[in-house]
């Protein structure tokens, strides 16, 4: 019961901060405006002061038991974690009866190397190219929010033109993201440079595969998926580079409409399929869209589970 009348409490609060305080912008509307920062601030602090409000009177233990039973009740996350710790007992052990171990043996206790290898860059590629895409998935989120996939040119009166001076929807957005959105400027920079750093990592990634020949006899299969991942987040980049649909966007749809159109017998086909006709136009921009954020993130979301499973299965290569 008191559960419920603290709920009940809060959404009146709400409710009440929602409520016109004239017939243009609601109250909460406006404090979120204007103080998008100081309520970020004043959230986090609360939850800080409450945290420790909680460990000076010994209640956080109780707090946070309470807490796990009530999520624990409606999801059986218990039975769940079970399971899975079950399952991966059972995968190690099948596969290393002899040594009883519950993790593959890293490169220091193989071979008894006493510098700390675990943070040697070349074999941390791979995770700093999955901490990049998870950053590039928030990040491309939040900017998913405000950017508009239109490409077609209009001038300052809004009517459509060439593309001389005019400016595109899209950039239009992407203007405003930059200028008027709270945060917009940095958080297209981070998933600027995630996006970047995420291609030189992939790529040296699978360099050190290469020179290492990690990609021999049993790991053929991971190596070919990680072959297509490349190509995944090299086609992100350029799907992605696209999107402001500028001069520089412009130039590159029209050299990959070029590449494109060029494949023998299937180039018109691909043409379509990728930039909706054999010449840009307005529709190039929304597939590069949906392509940037439906298709290859499905694509290699799926593919990034397989590829990381497969390396726990099988464990890190050494060098050969």
């Amino acid at each position: 019961m008191k559960f419920n009348r603290i709920v009940a409490a809060i959404i009146g609060c709400l409710v009440l901060l929602s409520l016109p305080v004239s017939a243009e912008t609601p109250i909460l509307e406006e404090l979120m405006r204007k103080y998008t920062f100081p309520l970020i601030f004043l959230s986090l602090a609360g939850a800080v002061a409450g945290v420790a409000y909680l460990y000076v009177t010994g209640l956080l233990p109780s707090a946070i038991f309470e807490s796990w039973k009530w999520v624990d009740e409606r999801f059986a996350l218990h039975r769940y974690f079970s399971l899975a710790k079950r399952e991966y007992y059972s995968v190690v052990y099948t596969l290393m009866p002899a040594t009883g171990r519950t993790m593959p043996q890293s490169h220091t206790e193989r071979y008894n190397v006493k510098a700390v290898w675990y943070w040697y860059p070349f074999y941390s590629l791979g995770g700093l190219s999955f901490f990049a895409y998870v950053v590039l998935t928030i990040t491309g989120i939040y900017l998913g929010f405000y950017y508009v996939p239109d490409g077609q040119f209009v001038n300052e009166n809004g009517e459509p033109c060439g593309t001389g001076t005019c400016t595109s929807g899209a950039y239009q957005s992407m203007e405003l993201i930059m200028t008027q959105v709270s945060f917009g400027y940095i958080i297209r920079a981070v998933h600027h440079w995630s996006a970047h750093f995420m291609v030189a990592s992939v790529f040296l990634h699978m360099m050190r595969v290469y020179f290492v020949g990690a990609y021999r006899n049993p790991r053929e299969i991971n190596w070919m998926l990680g072959s297509i991942l490349l190509m995944i987040t090299i086609f992100f980049g350029y799907t992605g580079y696209l999107l402001p649909w500028d001069e520089l966007g412009f130039a590159a749809g029209s050299i990959g409409l070029e590449m494109a159109t060029s494949i023998p017998a299937m180039g018109p086909l691909m043409a379509q399929i990728i930039f909706g006709g054999t010449q840009l136009t307005g529709d190039t921009i929304t597939r590069m869209y949906w392509l940037h954020i439906f298709v290859l993130p499905l694509i290699g979301t799926i593919l990034i589970i397989v590829h990381m499973a497969l390396v726990w299965i099988q464990g890190e290569a050494e060098p050969h």
